[in-house]
């Protein structure tokens, strides 16, 4: 009879315990969603507030950006009329610069037609002393040959 009630005891605290969590949960669960719902408006104005933020720190980086690509405009005009005034002088320093080297050009260009013409000539006199000389050589060979043939005739005669 004890161990009935005991496992009665048990089990009726086991049912309250289940019980007491079940209705913590409840709690708990109203308790976020009231929390979340009072939570929404809150954060749809902070989110207002930081969009209108946003908004204006970016419209004020705009204009910051616009002045500087304005004072750059502005000093880029100025280094151009600057170095305007410098243009003549820059194409009399080229074209003085491009006289110099053309004639430096012209006198290697020179020298080298002048090396190429001896070489040509140096080569054609020497490959006309080859042909000589192989003809002359030929023509000894040939009057040799006729001689030793010649030989031959009168010793078969």
């Amino acid at each position: 009879f004890i161990m009935a009630k005991q496992v009665e005891q048990l089990e009726k605290e086991k049912k309250e315990l289940q019980e007491r969590l079940k209705n913590q949960e409840k709690k708990i669960d109203y308790f976020e969603r009231a929390k979340r719902l009072e939570e929404i408006p809150l954060i749809k104005t902070a989110y207002e507030e930081q969009r209108v933020r946003d908004m204006e720190l970016w419209e004020q980086q705009e204009e910051e950006r616009i002045t500087t690509l304005q004072l750059e405009r502005e000093k880029a005009l100025e280094h151009k009329s600057r170095l305007s005034r410098m243009l003549e002088d820059r194409d009399l320093f080229e074209a003085r610069l491009k006289a110099s080297r053309r004639t430096v050009y012209e006198d290697k260009l020179k020298q080298f037609q002048e090396r190429l013409a001896e070489e040509r000539r140096n080569r054609l006199e020497e490959r006309k002393k080859q042909r000589k000389e192989e003809r002359r050589i030929t023509y000894y060979r040939e009057k040799e040959e006729e001689e030793q043939r010649l030989r031959e005739e009168q010793l078969l005669k």
